[in-house]
């Protein structure tokens, strides 16, 4: 597993713990979904008015969110890559851009910790990255699932 990751802002200077947990987060998911070892992240760090504009040039929505993620790699179906189509030189999974000002507030807003939020939205994204979308009720419910599965395995709880 290779993690490309950028904090130009040095948002996580003041948490070094929660980098770690991150990368746990990243890890477990891809353990869980049987990706290969070859696999490549992207993880940029960002404030609010730089996430508004990429959700803006990319999504054409022009407002802040929390987390984007942009897969790198077509699932056959809901959550289902395979793996033997992808080249070992092929295996980066893709991008994911995360509001750190946005974690902020949302955990203050939820009422739970900064390393809870940060997790699940880095677990969100990395099924996003791994295949999964909650495009329906059924399909969200199965993302919500595994999210909590994973941070559960972590003991990262609300």
């Amino acid at each position: 597993m290779q993690i490309y990751m950028e904090d130009e802002k040095k948002f996580l200077s003041h948490e070094p713990e929660l980098l770690e947990t991150i990368y746990k987060v990243i890890e477990l998911s891809l353990k869980e979904e049987g990706a290969p070892d070859e696999a490549e992240i992207s993880l940029t760090f960002v404030d609010a008015k730089e996430i508004q504009e990429i959700n803006r040039v990319y999504r054409q929505i022009d407002k802040v969110t929390d987390v984007l993620s942009f897969p790198q790699i077509e699932p056959i179906s809901q959550g289902k890559i395979d793996w033997s189509m992808v080249a070992p030189h092929e295996m980066m999974l893709g991008d994911i851009i995360l509001c750190y000002e946005k974690a902020i507030e949302q955990a203050e807003s939820y009422g739970h910790s900064l390393k809870r939020e940060v997790c699940f939205l880095i677990a969100h994204s990395m099924l996003h990255l791994l295949g999964y979308d909650h495009m329906n009720d059924e399909d969200d419910k199965v993302m919500i699932d595994k999210q909590e599965h994973l941070l559960g395995l972590l003991n990262i709880s609300r």
